[in-house]
């Protein structure tokens, strides 16, 4: 247990709940101090563990997609746009990739990104740094000195959670040096933040909601919520499905 919550940074709460839901499904048997898988792979291995990033993208993922189509308005013909390594600013490349802007020049610190968009009318650029595996980022001093140079019109970033308090959270410092970066290169930051992450907070803030530009959530956010975060100065918008 103690493996897992370090390399999928996560609470040893966490884990243990996780594995529980494993062992009431059938796929782990419960020891002393972990589990073991009783699921074989190919091949009869073991199957892999989810990272940090598969855990994040299989999360949510309806709300992710209709946070990218509202969010795509913000991406303009001829724009530098920086799109961080979060599995909702993979959405929105998707979603540019189905009707892509002209001549946009993105920017990214996620392979996965990098990777998956293939349009002629987009230039990708990839972040240098040194890669988090189980993050799926690139980050560090180099990222960071990189990102200070550029300038960008729109910044989409996102993070663990998001309170009036804390602001935007993480636990990972890198994340949190990386966004900033961007925030501070950029003519205007927006949040791609799903429902699920109000109210929840990490172990480091990166900014204030307030200084955010616009946060893009789901439907799924309660009306009293939305209310609350907008009272407190948060330009929030929610996005809707139908659009």
């Amino acid at each position: 247990m103690a493996e897992l919550a370090r390399d999928h940074a996560v609470s040893a709460v966490t884990v243990h709940r996780d594995l529980e839901e494993l062992a009431r499904e059938g796929l782990v048997e419960r020891v002393h101090g972990g589990a073991r898988s009783l699921t074989p792979g190919p091949g009869g291995a073991a199957p892999a563990i989810p990272t940090a990033w598969t855990q994040r993208f299989m999360q949510a993922g309806s709300a992710k997609d209709q946070i990218a189509l509202h969010a795509r308005r913000y991406v303009t013909a001829g724009a530098t746009v920086f799109l961080d390594a979060s599995s909702s600013c993979l959405a929105l490349a998707r979603r540019l990739m189905d009707d892509p802007p002209n001549e946009v020049t993105l920017v990214t610190n996620s392979p996965a990104i990098a990777y998956e968009v293939q349009s002629e009318t987009m230039h990708v650029v990839v972040c240098p740094g040194e890669l988090d595996q189980h993050m799926r980022m690139l980050a560090g001093r180099w990222t960071v000195e990189f990102l200070a140079e550029l300038n960008f019109a729109v910044a989409f970033v996102s993070a663990a959670g998001l309170t009036l308090d804390q602001g935007l959270t993480t636990a990972r410092r890198p994340l949190a040096d990386v966004v900033n970066a961007a925030m501070q290169s950029s003519e205007k930051t927006v949040g791609l933040i799903d429902a699920t992450k109000f109210g929840r907070a990490a172990m480091l803030s990166i900014t204030r909601a307030q200084d955010l530009d616009a946060i893009v959530t789901d439907g799924g956010l309660p009306p009293d919520v939305a209310d609350e975060y907008r009272v407190a100065g948060v330009r929030l918008e929610i996005a809707n499905p139908q659009e």
